[in-house]
């Protein structure tokens, strides 16, 4: 709710301000050349083996320098802004045989295709006063540029068997519900019964809705509504950038991001990602000390159980998202874009698909990652690991747990400064047009690897999770009177500091660092990249613990609302799932994209609703099944079941 509370004006999205082109009027900006332009892409595919359609970059500039043409000036105001886009670059996809006919169908880097093109282009603008030069080009024809092979043969065969597999397992399950209630069980306690069941659809979607509730589990329900809206604002900034980030239809949108208080909506990104980071420590920090409670220490064998246990229960899911990427995702359609954003997507995971199976994308090669939203994954898998050895430290120098956690968040403060400061970053990543555009520039920027996604600079939130779990494990027996928050005084500190302080802390900050007029200062964005994620976690983990003792009023509420416990189960699929529409809905694209706000709000809408239906499939397919596997093969105490699901 926290998170849902600091971001409700995303939610409402984002009242866009319009944009003040001091520098040139409406009717002198509409003078320019069309940045963005592309043909009828389906009626060029129809002239079946003539077809032939390009997408380039035409570099413009004035025949005569010393006497250019009025609207170069116009040109010259625009893109003197780094606001805006450079508008002396066209973005223009081309069917050749009607626009044009006297270039010849070559291969991409053909250099008579581009001087083709490139003299069409001049002959065209020239009358304008301009020429230009082709500065990359990429080319379609009715024939896929990547089309099936043994790879793709394979992994169907494979994905098309599993699915049948799933479905004779949900056959097998559900006749088996028709017999007694003892024959049931009998046929379920066999090895070839558990197998089945564990991959039994009915039998997985009766364990998704169902709520196994404890004391335990009523207090953290909280933390899996704040994943769910969590997660919806990481899709939403998603969807904002498959908005923008292909061919846009009015170009001052984006250009105009940088004066709206909707530019938040990718301030807030890096810190509400790194609450993911805190919910999984601190549930790793309570389970683990709560399961120590009676033993001394932690041993080695337990850790390496712990992550082969891990390892289990992600893997299976990832490779099959992985591999999808990898063949089937660019047979699902075409358009003007389709290989710039899915066909990279596939050649990315037949290059670095394997790093993302070993949890090391954000290590290797990490400007061509396969999935690019799975840097998170990667890094929490570390910080698991991480926080195993942290936890078994901690268990046997208890007495000294807050030095310890201090000592290990100031020197990752310390060592956050210092790389920001060494890089020279900016405190947060401009939104800029025409660094999102195409979206490559921003998954290969190296600020955004190195400080979005930097291992050093995420370990905060991480660390402060386990001391809030830890705090959980030793209060979640107290009684009301013994709550940290039991006084008004207290509670009312507790509303300020995670609502209005951090409200406000998002606000204040996110607005002076996103003012374009705000000078850069190496020191004071090195201080905001150092402090900032740990203080938001600080503010989320107290929130929890505010939540876990019943206060909150109406924000308790919306966390605990029951259908976001379900929906909140489903957060690990919603993540790996969600890049596939945010990379096919672009690529499809078959004229620029008219961009505002409702279309965004609209467009989210109808996002969410997808991404969810897909990752029920994904989940009910495989990562419930692996679930419930590993329940079978991996256990830190096996008990036998004396009751039946049958009731269910």
């Amino acid at each position: 709710m926290m998170i849902l509370r600091y971001n409700t004006f995303l939610l409402i999205l984002v009242v866009f301000i319009k944009a003040n082109y001091a520098q040139v009027s409406d009717e002198e900006y509409g003078s320019m050349p069309d940045l963005f332009h592309q043909d009828n892409f389906d009626k060029c595919m129809l002239l079946k083996d003539q077809a032939f359609y390009c997408s380039f970059t035409y570099q413009l500039e004035p025949l005569d320098r010393s006497n250019p043409p009025e609207v170069w000036g116009i040109i010259q105001k625009v893109i003197n802004a780094s606001t805006n886009y450079r508008h002396d670059k066209l973005r223009h996809s081309i069917c050749v045989p009607h626009t044009c006919p006297n270039v010849s169908k070559a291969s991409d880097d053909d250099p008579k295709l581009w001087k083709g093109i490139q003299d069409c282009y001049n002959s065209k603008f020239s009358e304008g006063g301009f020429k230009g030069k082709v500065i990359d080009m990429s080319c379609d024809t009715q024939y896929s540029k990547y089309p099936i092979d043994w790879l793709d043969i394979i992994c169907g065969v494979v994905f098309v068997g599993y699915v049948v597999f799933v479905f004779y397992a949900t056959y097998y399950e559900g006749v088996a519900r028709y017999e007694s209630k003892e024959v049931y069980n009998q046929l379920m306690e066999t090895p070839k019964g558990k197998l089945l069941s564990a991959f039994s659809i009915t039998k997985n979607w009766i364990r998704l809705k169902t709520v196994n509730s404890t004391k335990e589990v009523e207090k953290l329900r909280c933390i899996q509504g704040m994943r769910l809206y969590n997660t919806c604002l990481v899709v939403m900034s998603h969807t904002a950038l498959s908005l923008i980030g292909p061919p846009v239809a009015n170009t001052k949108y984006p250009e105009s991001m940088h004066q709206n208080p909707g530019r938040l909506i990718f301030s807030s990104g890096p810190i509400c990602v790194g609450t993911f980071f805190l919910f999984s420590t601190f549930l790793l920090s309570n389970g683990l000390f709560d399961y120590l409670k009676d033993k001394k220490e932690m041993n080695m064998k337990m850790i390496v159980f712990a992550i082969f246990n891990r390892f289990f229960r992600l893997t299976p899911t990832v490779l099959v998202v992985v591999l999808f990427h990898a063949t089937w995702l660019r047979h699902l359609s075409s358009g003007p874009k389709w290989n710039e954003f899915v066909g990279y997507e596939f050649l990315k995971c037949r290059a670095n698909g394997w790093t993302n199976i070993l949890y090391i994308n954000n290590w290797y090669d990490t400007y061509v990652m396969c999935v690019p939203v799975t840097w998170y994954l990667a890094l929490d898998t570390q910080y698991f690991v991480m926080a195993l050895f942290l936890i078994k430290f901690l268990k046997a120098n208890e007495k000294h747990f807050s030095l310890i956690i201090g000592t290990i968040l100031g020197l990752t403060m310390i060592a956050s400064f210092c790389q920001n400061y060494y890089y020279d970053f900016s405190a947060l990543i401009l939104p800029v047009p025409e660094f999102f555009y195409g979206i490559k520039d921003l998954l290969g920027s190296f600020q955004f690897h190195y400080q979005v996604g930097s291992f050093i600079g995420n370990i905060s939130p991480a660390t402060i999770g386990i001391a809030f779990g830890y705090y959980f494990y030793k209060h979640k027996y107290d009684e009301p009177d013994q709550y940290i928050f039991r006084t008004k005084f207290r509670q009312g500190i507790w509303w300020i500091m995670t609502f209005i302080t951090a409200f406000l802390y998002l606000i204040i900050t996110g607005s002076i660092i996103l003012n374009v007029e705000t000078e850069h200062n190496a020191f004071w964005a090195s201080v905001y990249v150092a402090v900032s994620r740990p203080l938001f976690a600080f503010i989320i983990g107290l929130g929890v613990i505010g939540f876990t003792e019943g206060i909150g009023w109406i924000a308790l509420r919306v966390v605990q609302w029951s259908p976001t416990y379900v929906l909140g189960r489903l957060t690990f699929s919603v993540y790996l799932i969600h890049m596939s529409v945010n990379l096919v809905k672009p690529g499809m694209a078959r004229f620029p994209t008219y961009a505002s706000d409702s279309v965004l709000f609209i467009t989210f809408l109808g996002d969410i609703a997808l991404i969810y239906i897909l990752a029920t499939i994904l989940a009910l397919l495989v990562e419930l099944p692996v679930s419930q596997l590993q329940k079978q093969v991996f256990s830190f105490e096996k008990v036998k079941k004396t009751t039946t699901d049958k009731e269910e």
